[in-house]
């Protein structure tokens, strides 16, 4: 897979936003519905200089990947994308009300296997949730658009179309993708919890022992991307061991 440069990628202001419908519901279910808001993400990109990487539409909740010229240009792009929908989807329901669970989630793409891993995982979403069973044969991303509207960031990530194709079908990769604050707090928790229980180890144990410490704090740091003082807060102990121990 091709590398681009530290000093080359922070022209991208890459990231990855989700949108989910209100109490988890369903606010994408009819074909029309999916196909409604990905005109009108496309329709209102050029006003606020977005470019959209990659995308994925399901029935309660929708990814996208976008480049954007700066985080106001992002967040009047989403608030005009998601106003606009809101009015249609409430008119076509015959419902008033909010629709979203709140404005949308962001996570900053920082590096290159951020950007390689973010793509994969929005085009498996469906695949991951058992709706077909390859990326290519879900119409409501941008599996196959990718391939011809992002050609400059295609050659950079991928050699051919079978490497991305490939790349899809074997995805292995323990990076963390943000849904919602809440869900992502459950996950690193289970997560910490699991890696107790496999090693038959109690929570004082964990904390004294830093041949234990040590590689869930560097999984906290490489696959959740969390800041030394948010991961000493989830393992109670403090920042300046963390610091040590990771460094």
């Amino acid at each position: 897979m091709p590398r681009i440069s530290r000093k080359e990628y922070k022209e991208y202001q890459v990231f990855h936003i989700m949108v989910q419908g209100i109490n988890k519901s369903s606010i994408f279910d009819k074909e029309r519905e999916k196909n409604e808001y990905i005109k009108l993400m496309r329709n209102n990109k050029s006003e606020y200089k977005i470019t959209i990487i990659a995308y994925c539409i399901m029935n309660n909740h929708a990814h996208i990947l976008l480049k954007t010229s700066s985080i106001e240009n992002l967040t009047k792009y989403m608030h005009k994308l998601n106003t606009s929908y809101g009015i249609y989807y409430n008119k076509n329901n015959e419902r008033v009300g909010f629709v979203y669970r709140n404005r949308f989630e962001s996570q900053a793409i920082m590096d290159i296997n951020y950007l390689y891993n973010c793509i994969l995982y929005i085009h498996n979403n469906p695949v991951n949730a058992g709706l077909c069973e390859l990326a290519y044969n879900y119409k409501f991303s941008s599996y196959l658009s990718f391939i011809k509207q992002n050609r400059k960031i295609f050659n950079r990530l991928f050699n051919n179309e079978l490497e991305y194709e490939n790349a899809h079908k074997n995805r292995k990769t323990e990076l963390f993708f943000i849904e919602y604050e809440d869900d992502r707090d459950r996950e690193i928790i289970k997560d910490i919890n699991n890696y107790l229980d496999a090693r038959k180890r109690n929570i004082i144990e964990f904390k004294v022992d830093n041949t234990l410490l040590i590689p869930i704090a560097s999984r906290l740091k490489h696959v959740y991307q969390l800041s030394n003082v948010k991961i000493a807060k989830y393992l109670g102990v403090s920042r300046e061991k963390i610091r040590r121990i990771i460094n």
